[in-house]
């Protein structure tokens, strides 16, 4: 199966992170503006980790083309989805998905290749591709553990640790093998009592149950806490952050 995944994403080799710059003090409040209004985990953060936190949305803006579909370019939507995938990573130190160059905004939902329905997000080879319109309804409700922008930049971080051969986060390796152990018998367990504490979309196959148990453990985690604490300790411990006390986070850069 790797070495599927290899082959169908390519490979890259020789690809040097670029420096991390400040983000200048004539955008700063455009990227504050833009994030405190959408992001309830950004106001959860210390000072200290906002400044810290701009500074990455900053840089992952930078190293990304924007591409947009059915809608005009706007500064704002880079930064949120920027936003997005920092907030993902923020407890990381590599977070800037240096495999991906491209990224992808459609107004709405939006037909790819031969699919029977239409996506509102899909990692590929080409780029990460967003729904804005579905963007916006996951930080709008954020207590439904329904969000496609850190569902799909869950599955970017995947592809940057497991597909892609350079740039890899060791740690991030090693604690997120974990995973599969319990996704089995969560799996049986929903099959069994043909209920979830995750919606029935996580156990599609591994890959979903990662991302959608992203997205609980972002927009819900007292509630992934309570229920499932096996798997949200893997997800604090994977991720480097616990969503239920952010105040008391610590990023090493």
């Amino acid at each position: 199966m790797a070495g599927f995944f290899k082959r169908f994403f390519g490979k890259k080799t020789g690809v040097m992170a670029a420096p991390e710059l400040a983000i200048p003090p004539e955008l700063e409040k455009s990227y504050v503006l833009a994030i405190e209004h959408a992001f309830p985990y950004y106001d959860k953060l210390s000072e200290t980790n906002r400044r810290r936190f701009l500074k990455r949305v900053y840089n992952f803006r930078t190293s990304k083309s924007f591409h947009f579909s059915g809608l005009e370019p706007r500064e704002e939507i880079m930064i949120l989805v920027s936003a997005a995938a920092v907030q993902l990573t923020f407890g990381l130190k590599n977070y800037r998905f240096s495999f991906f160059t491209d990224i992808y905004i459609h107004s709405d939902a939006y037909q790819e290749a031969d699919a029977k329905v239409p996506y509102i997000g899909h990692v590929s080879p080409s780029g990460i591709y967003i729904s804005w319109k579905h963007f916006v309804q996951g930080f709008a409700d954020y207590a439904d553990g329904f969000n496609v922008a850190l569902h799909e930049m869950a599955h970017a971080l995947h592809h940057e640790n497991f597909i892609n051969e350079t740039g890899i986060d060791w740690d991030f390796r090693q604690d997120f093998d974990k995973l599969p152990a319990i996704y089995g018998p969560l799996m049986a367990k929903a099959i069994i009592e043909r209920r979830s504490y995750l919606r029935g979309y996580a156990f599609t196959n591994f890959h979903e149950f990662w991302a959608v148990s992203v997205e609980y453990f972002f927009e819900n985690p007292q509630y992934l806490k309570d229920n499932l604490p096996q798997l949200y300790r893997i997800l604090c411990t994977t991720l480097k952050q616990d969503p239920l006390h952010l105040d008391e986070l610590v990023i090493v850069d």
